[in-house]
Parts: structure tokens; sequence; C-alpha cells
């Protein structure tokens, strides 16, 4: 397999208005999902203080990358990619409001919990490719202008996600639980608003006799052939494993080892937009340097060295260190992986490539945070950060061997 990073010789889409409504599409719906990343937990941990109950909801979280991740490409790759993102974002707007009404009416319980969740990422499923698609025909396939467009997304949504909405999460559930939820069903509908501003692109072009299966095993073929992505795939999956394991009990070790409150904890969160926003901002020359591959294994390692200091301290501002490197990390290795499947993956292809390549690289992310349930529950609230670190410099070092020999 040969292994190139020339332009595919597909037609170029040139430049249209529309990146600052698709920007500010991303910015308010991760706001609300900031609110949700700090609220579903605390929410979880008052309904049980059991370290395999709190995972569960995070593995639900994370199971639509399995489930469903396979095969939403291949939707995506037959509509308008506007109107997928549109529907998308309205039904979890729709099971974040019964939620709300469940969380009143004092019936939310963990599995009900985790069914939303699932819901809400399974949206995510959808519109995450929609979007992605829909960027070349907004700015073009030019490498520097996609990352540089990629980067300041990503750095906007980790300012909602990780600076303003986890805050506004901690703070709203401790006056009311329901109110985050709320805000992120809310934020959805205004996100939905605003991808219906984004000058429409014609339905990609496909068999009209093809059927989903073979859809599904078009993509996969594409993605398998290129040796770059598959790389990057297989680099996303260890990152996303990790981070799971090392997450999935995380609100237990914030209020236990770290000592913070329900704001506390959205705050701790919330530090890590600082890195992620530097990372946004300066991941087009990172990736130049690095290159893209290059990019994804300084990412892990990164991740792997901050969890090791999180887990070594007992003190909230030392862990914030580390937090801000998380934050970095992750807008680096997304910013790389996502510039790579825009600019190398025919338009026809691009949402099937993306959910495949997403089942590599997220669909392991539901078996992290059950892993990390069982190492909490057995070694304590700080063993998965140091597993989490060992794993990531074992698989990512077996990675590099045969990585390094071909740069």
């Amino acid at each position: 397999m040969t292994e190139t990073m020339a332009e595919p010789k597909h037609d170029q889409p040139k430049p249209s208005r529309g990146f600052g409504a698709l920007w500010g599409s991303a910015v308010v719906s991760s706001v609300g999902d900031g609110a949700y990343i700090a609220a579903a937990p605390l929410l979880a941990a008052f309904l049980t203080r059991d370290p395999l109950g709190v995972a569960a909801v995070s593995a639900a979280a994370a199971a639509p990358w399995f489930l469903v991740s396979f095969w939403s490409g291949a939707i995506v790759d037959r509509f308008s990619r506007r109107l997928v993102m549109v529907v998308s974002e309205l039904v979890r707007a729709l099971g974040l409001g019964l939620l709300v009404v469940l969380v009143l009416l004092d019936m939310a319980t963990i599995p009900l919990l985790a069914i939303t969740s699932f819901l809400v990422v399974t949206g995510q499923c959808f519109s995450d490719p929609a979007a992605q698609a829909m960027l070349p025909h907004v700015v073009g396939r030019d490498q520097d202008r996609l990352t540089r467009a990629n980067g300041r997304i990503f750095a906007g949504e980790t300012v909602g996600k990780s600076l303003v909405g986890p805050p506004i999460g901690g703070l709203t559930f401790s006056i009311a639980p329901w109110v985050p939820f709320a805000l992120d069903s809310a934020s959805f509908v205004a996100s939905a608003a605003l991808v219906a501003k984004v000058p429409p692109a014609p339905p990609p072009p496909r068999d009209a006799g093809q059927s989903i299966a073979a859809a599904i095993r078009e993509g996969f073929a594409y993605l398998l052939r290129d040796r770059l992505l598959l790389v990057l795939s297989l680099c996303l999956a260890v990152y996303n494993l990790t981070y799971n394991l090392a997450a999935a009990t995380l609100v237990l070790f914030a209020t236990d080892a770290l000592g913070v409150n329900d704001l506390g904890f959205g705050l701790l969160l919330a530090v890590s937009a600082a890195g992620a926003v530097i990372a946004g901002w300066v991941s087009a020359p990172l990736v130049r340097v690095f290159t893209m591959r290059g990019a994804v294994v300084l990412a892990c390692i990164c991740q792997a060295a901050a969890w090791l200091g999180i887990a070594a301290t007992s003190s909230p501002w030392f862990a914030a260190l580390g937090f801000v490197a998380l934050g970095a990390t992750s807008t680096l290795v997304t910013v790389a992986v996502v510039s790579a499947r825009q600019q190398l993956v025919p338009d026809h292809l691009l949402g099937r490539v993306v959910s495949a390549f997403r089942l590599i690289g997220n669909g392991v992310a539901p078996i992290g945070s059950l892993i990390g349930g069982l190492v909490a529950a057995g070694a304590g609230l700080r063993a998965p950060m140091v597993a989490a670190a060992a794993v990531t410099v074992g698989a990512i070092a077996a990675l590099s061997v045969p990585l390094f020999r071909r740069l």
C-alpha cells in the first residue's frame, strides 16, 4: 500500500460563505455539552456511589461510537449534510428535554441517565461527520486552510465544552439538578438554527442501486487501503481507550481525593480549555512541523504524562495543570486526524470514511470506561490514571516502530 500526502484527484470546491454559522453552531452546542459533561457525572454520583454504576453512564455515552458510528456515515453520504445536522441536533434536544422532565418528577435513575447519554452521543455520530463533510465545501481542501479552520472550530468548541459549560453545569446543578440539562437542550435548538444558515451543498453523488451494507463496506475498504489514515485511526484508538479509562471515575477522584465540590468539579474541567485554545490556534504550524502522524503521537505521549501528574497529587491546583495539558492534547489530536480525513478522502466517501475511522478510533471508548470502573473498584481511584499512562506509552511505542521506520 502506498502512502502519500498529495491531494486526491477530485474537484476542489470553491470556498464559500458559511464558516461563521458553522463555527457558531459548534460553539453554541458545546456550551450546553460542557454543562452536560459536568452535570451528568454529578447526577450519576448523586444517584449512586458505586464506581461501576458511575462508569456505566460513561460507557453508555461512549457506546454509540461502536454501535452506531460504523453505519451513520452511510446515511450522511446519502442526504444533504446540512439536513442531517439539523435533524440530529433537534433529536438530541428532545431527548434532553425528556430527561429534564424525569429529573423534575424525581424519576431519574442510572439506567435512564445512561440511555439519555447514549442518545446524545448517537446524535453526535450523525452531526459530527456531517459537519466535517460540510467544511471542505465552505473553506476548500487546502491543508493549511483546513487545519486553521478546524483549529478554530475545535478551540471554540473546547472553550464552550471545557471553559464555559462545566462551571455553568456544576453551578446550576447545585441550584437545581434539571437546569444544566435544559441548557443543553436549548443549545441544540440554537445550533440547528445556525446550521440552517450555512449555504447548502448538493448531496454527494452515489450509486442509486447501492445498498447501505455495500456503502458501509466501501467506506471501510477505502480506510483500510490508506496506510496514513489507518495509522492515525489506531493512534486515536489508543488515545480514546486510555482517556476514557482514566476519566470514567474522575468525578469520584475529584470529590473524594481532591476534595472539590460540585462547582469545583466543573471548574477543574474548565481549565483544560486554556491548553485547548492555545493548541487550536497553533495547530496548523504544529502539524506542519511534526506531520499529522507525529502530532498525534506527541498528543498521546503528553496525555500519558498529564494523567500521571494528576494521579500523583491531592491538590486541585496541581491537578489543574494536568487538565491544561489534557485540553491541549485533545485539540491537537482532533485537528490532525480531522484535517487528514478532509484533505485525503473524496467527498462522496467522506461521511462513510469518517464513520469507519471513528469506529476504530472511538469504538474502544466504552471498553476503556468499563476497565476504568473495574480498576478503580479493585485498586483505588488513582489507579485508572496510572494504568492509562502505562497503556498509552506501550501501545504508542508499538505503533511508532513501523511508523518511524517509514518516516
